[in-house]
């Protein structure tokens, strides 16, 4: 959530499997694919893959070193929310959550308060 601002209105993902998301939105239940296109624009990050994997880069991971739960999309700021968590960390383990984090359709990111 951005500092000081009321996140807007928000899909919440309910569930994530391989080709499939199961959201929430405003009392409804749908599902889409994880390469849809959720910004509706020609930018860096559209859907939950680029969210992902633009993640998985700034935190200078491999793509199979993390765990990449979408958590929502912020409708009204087009706000990817992600939860990274590091595969390493567990088992040796710890708990390995690496945080909950904002990606825009710009690729920029910014880390949720704690």
């Amino acid at each position: 959530m951005i500092e000081g601002k009321i996140m807007g209105r928000v899909i919440t993902v309910l569930e994530r499997h391989k080709n499939l998301i199961k959201v929430k939105f405003r009392g409804e239940f749908g599902y889409f694919f994880p390469d849809t296109n959720l910004v509706n624009q020609s930018s860096n990050v559209e859907t939950f893959v680029d969210a992902e994997k633009t993640l998985a880069k700034h935190l200078a991971k491999e793509d199979d070193q993390l765990i990449m739960v979408p958590r929502g999309f912020d409708v009204d700021d087009l706000l990817f929310i992600v939860q990274a968590i590091s595969k390493e960390e567990i088992k040796v383990g710890n708990e390995g959550d690496l945080g909950i984090f904002e990606i825009n359709p710009d690729g920029k990111i910014k880390r949720q308060a704690e």
